[in-house]
């Protein structure tokens, strides 16, 4: 029995009865020329799997420097790859085409062979004036267009001046006829209604857009105007106080009002009405004698509190005839710009269209004259982003 029970501990070599086997066995024997004869059978993989050289290199590599605990090395996933909607919205900018130019040579040039030279420096000023424009005042925005004289084109300068602004804006543009005596704004833009500044302020309720819409006329380029009563039409005179709560009522839907004021400037309504504006415009002629009348409203402004908005101000010259000479109105902006900035002065040409006295219409105004009303409207509304409602 300890025999037995010793046999349990002695290695296995093989099947019970099976012949011993020396240490040659498995080894490869010599063949005829002296080289070994490679192993076959079980001993032939034992050895492979002992063997170090007999592996490729990579798996001796792994072999030789295994150890005992090895720590893994993750390896990089596959890239990460954008879903196809969110790449079409995240891939290369397509380039900008280069505008084309419509004025001049460089229009025939890209006509006749489409090559483009792009846009010239007079297109480039004009887009650089409309983008002035569309800037967005803080808030509600009232500009006054005063005058002392009569008849220096100061109701066509505020229809032309709003119907740019409606037209290069797309907002909400209104102009106010604050002239009780000889006020005709309505007719220059397009009347389209009987009711006027007076019904408006009778109304009960002004508390939506809808509520001012019913007492305006729009024009072509959604311009609106409010009108003022007809001359010896009105029950009573209009106060200060009137006129400022009108202008209050409507400041709220809409991001411009400009207000063609009357030409009496101790006048308590027109006083009440310069409270309310961010922004002035003073039209003169183009003669010494209007120009001097300019300087009257210059001077009383001073005087009178409006220093201010007199800092933000821009004054017109107006051609009313067209043999007016240009040698007078250069003389008034050198006198005039002594109290207010030179590039704040424009000079404005005479118009076939303006002249004719009838409704405003863009498209028949002069090339000349509507870059100069662009020019003032770049202008004024340079001050958006400074001037508050006073």
């Amino acid at each position: 029995m300890s025999a037995d029970y010793n046999r349990l501990f002695q290695p296995f070599d093989g099947p019970e009865g099976a012949p011993d086997q020396d240490d040659s066995a498995g080894k490869p024997a010599p063949s005829s020329n002296g080289h070994p004869v490679a192993p076959v059978g079980r001993h032939a993989r034992r050895d492979r799997r002992n063997d170090v050289t007999a592996q490729p290199p990579a798996t001796r590599a792994s072999i030789a420097q295994r150890p005992t605990d090895r720590i893994a090395v993750a390896q990089p996933g596959p890239a990460a790859t954008k879903p196809p909607a969110v790449e079409a919205f995240t891939g290369p900018a397509k380039r900008v085409p280069k505008p084309v130019s419509r004025q001049g040579w460089r229009r025939w040039l890209h006509k006749l062979t489409r090559i483009n030279p792009g846009l010239s420096p007079d297109e480039k000023h004009e887009i650089a004036l409309r983008t002035r424009i569309r800037r967005s005042p803080r808030g509600a925005y009232d500009i006054g267009v005063l005058g002392l004289k009569g008849g220096a084109g100061k109701t066509v300068l505020t229809a032309a001046l709003g119907s740019v602004f409606a037209q290069v804006r797309g907002d909400r543009i209104l102009v106010v006829d604050a002239d009780p005596v000889s006020g005709n704004l309505a007719e220059r833009v397009g009347r389209q209604t009987n009711s006027s500044i007076v019904d408006l302020l009778a109304g009960n309720r002004l508390a939506s857009y809808n509520d001012i819409r019913a007492h305006t006329s729009a024009n072509a380029v959604k311009l609106e105007v409010l009108a003022t009563e007809e001359y010896g039409a009105s029950q009573r005179r209009l106060s200060d106080d009137d006129w400022r709560g009108a202008l209050e009522a409507v400041s709220g839907f809409y991001n411009l009002v400009l207000t063609d004021c009357g030409n009496g400037l101790p006048d308590r309504a027109i006083r009440g009405l310069l409270t309310t504006m961010s922004g002035v415009v003073i039209v003169t002629g183009a003669s010494v004698d209007s120009a001097r009348q300019a300087a009257v409203v210059i001077d009383w402004m001073q005087r009178n509190g409006f220093r201010d908005l007199l800092n933000r101000a821009c004054v017109v010259i107006t051609h009313l005839v067209p043999a007016e000479s240009d040698a007078v109105a250069s003389d008034l902006v050198g006198r005039l710009g002594r109290h207010v900035r030179s590039d704040r002065i424009v000079v404005l040409p005479w118009d076939r269209h303006i002249a004719a006295g009838v409704e405003i219409q863009l498209e028949e105004l002069g090339g000349a004259y509507t870059r100069k009303i662009l020019e003032l409207a770049a202008a004024l509304s340079d001050d958006f982003d400074e001037a508050a409602i006073r």
